[in-house]
């Protein structure tokens, strides 16, 4: 008996979920990312011009991963040099000679290019989709982690040299934002292989993640709704008092329903601290980098979870938030895409010492 074709259907079928089950974590959060967007554009009554911002976003993500594939060309010039080798047979030996490489530095700028729009779209109106305020929970929390003590106001009253105040405003508002995208190069040219696909899904997870609670659990943060705590305090931060304004005059008229402001900081969100979050999330993948690069996360992610009290944009708990997201985020990139353990010789990493 001669036995029948498998019909053109099936075939379909099967090459979908082949097509399907390859595709990385952070695309599975891009497309849900995309989905949450078209919803919202359907449903809110607002009007947002998406395509610029995904265009920005993307060129953003496109400089990043051209500084890391420079950088990664400099780590195979300096092997070159301190080998002897010949810099033709290093180059072909390095994964920027492979098709697989680029592909994945393309899935990665798209998808990131997708969520960081929806992260930061759905941020900015997150009074139109939540209008309840979460603050004076998020305050008695923290009063009860510190023993019935305030601890931003602890923080603010520890830390009051005009020096070193300044110095935190430096680091929050400025430094931050240079550290934040220059760690995603370091992990773009110094993992490679499965390990960078799963930092980025990490990344992603990370952020959508907090996008979601920013959601559920909606808050202003403590200098938006006791200000009176961080008068001295920033009279020496010109920076942060120049970007919590702005923030407040945004969110402020999204509140009252004026949806033709220009946004420009996109919003206010106070639980979880995403600012703690990526260095936490930074430490975790650093191991992998080098002791160095692990120190230095874990150092600045503590100088951040000060900083982030004395500024006034986040209550304690908002830090403890923002680092167990970091640690979820981690755990769902390596165990789900099955990316968690790796042979010491596999090659999977370069070192920075």
């Amino acid at each position: 008996m001669m036995a029948l074709a498998p019909s053109s259907s099936s075939h379909l079928k099967v090459s979908t979920r082949t097509c399907l089950g390859r595709l990385y974590i952070f695309e599975w959060v891009a497309l849900a990312s995309f989905a949450a967007m078209v919803v919202f554009a359907v449903t809110a009554p607002v009007v947002i011009r998406y395509a610029l911002l995904a265009f920005l976003t993307f060129r953003k993500m496109a400089v990043i991963a051209l500084l890391a594939v420079v950088a990664i060309l400099v780590i195979t010039a300096v092997r070159v040099v301190r080998h002897r080798s010949a810099w033709r047979t290093a180059l072909s030996r390095s994964e920027v000679s492979t098709l697989r490489f680029w592909t994945d530095l393309l899935r990665i700028t798209v998808a990131f290019s997708v969520v960081e729009t929806a992260h930061l779209t759905l941020k900015v109106y997150v009074p139109v989709i939540n209008s309840a305020n979460h603050d004076q929970a998020l305050r008695a929390v923290d009063q009860m982690l510190a023993f019935r003590h305030d601890p931003v106001a602890l923080v603010t009253a520890a830390i009051t040299n005009p020096t070193v105040l300044r110095l935190f405003d430096f680091i929050y508002s400025q430094l931050y934002f240079l550290l934040l995208w220059g760690g995603v190069v370091v992990f773009f040219a110094f993992l490679t292989g499965r390990r960078r696909t799963a930092f980025f899904s990490s990344f992603v997870v990370m952020w959508q993640l907090g996008l979601l609670l920013y959601i559920l659990v909606p808050s202003w943060g403590p200098v938006f709704t006791t200000p009176g705590i961080f008068e001295s305090t920033l009279q020496h931060c010109p920076a942060t008092v120049a970007v919590q304004a702005g923030l407040h005059r945004e969110t402020l008229a999204i509140v009252r329903g004026n949806y033709n402001i220009i946004i420009n900081l996109f919003g206010i969100a106070a639980f979880p601290s995403l600012h703690v979050a990526v260095f936490v999330l930074y430490a975790l993948w650093a191991r992998a980098v080098g002791r160095v690069w692990f120190a230095w996360n874990v150092i600045f992610g503590v100088v951040i979870v000060i900083g982030s009290m004395l500024t006034g944009y986040h209550y304690l708990v908002d830090g403890i938030g923002g680092a167990l997201v970091a640690v979820l985020a981690y755990h769902i990139a390596t165990r789900r895409s099955a990316e968690r353990t790796w042979p010491a010789s596999d090659g999977d990493s370069l070192h920075m010492g």
